[in-house]
């Protein structure tokens, strides 16, 4: 499947903000944590299906990230800004302060910005685009940090939330009418969830 196609995809799009998307990349099935992101083009595939870049930019970037230390340069990078914004998330989620360090992680990418923004007409409408500069391979994780920046500085920060399935990892910002959203997807663990509770029921009825 070329890059960019979602069909079958791995990767969860439930978190309404590229950055938490992105800290979605570690995953807990049946009880462990699992990463999405074993490698180099793991990440060139999230970043097109994200729409972070275009499958053709994807399979460029990562021809040029290569399997050399460049590569994994921007691999490990990608992997320091995850836990770096895993950490801000989890913090504001907890309604604690979040730790400096991760903030000064998140802040040294966005200043490095190697790169422009451009308008791009789609069927809908205009949507702006961020063009990394081809010479500089960690321009594909800068939208990543500017949608953290965005969501922290300009989001409704109650609304930012955990799944309350205590197995799950995910996070999302809660853009439903009411607020109301608990669960990552009413597909996973909103079902599995509901199914558990009306076991419990059902069983306590039965006592």
């Amino acid at each position: 499947m070329a890059f960019g196609e979602k069909q079958g995809s791995r990767f969860f799009f439930v978190g309404n903000h590229l950055c938490l998307d992105f800290v979605n990349t570690r995953v807990a099935e049946h009880g462990r944590l699992m990463d999405l992101l074993g490698e180099p083009s793991d990440l060139a595939r999230w970043l097109a299906e994200a729409g972070v870049l275009s499958g053709g930019e994807a399979e460029e970037a990562l021809k040029g990230w290569g399997e050399g230390p460049r590569g994994r340069q921007v691999f490990e990078r990608a992997l320091a800004l995850r836990e770096d914004l895993r950490e801000v998330v989890e913090a504001v989620v907890m309604g604690e302060p979040a730790p400096q360090g991760a903030i000064d992680g998140v802040n040294a990418l966005l200043r490095s910005r190697p790169g422009y923004p451009q308008i791009e007409q789609t069927p809908t409408g205009f949507e702006k685009r961020f063009r990394a500069e081809r010479d500089e391979p960690l321009g594909a994780l800068v939208p990543i940090a500017e949608s953290a920046a965005d969501l922290l500085a300009g989001g409704d920060l109650p609304l930012l939330k955990k799944c309350e399935n205590p197995g799950c990892v995910l996070h999302f910002y809660d853009t439903s009418k009411n607020h109301a959203r608990r669960w990552c997807s009413m597909s996973g663990c909103g079902n599995r969830m509901k199914a558990a509770a009306h076991y419990r029921r059902q069983r306590g009825a039965r006592h």
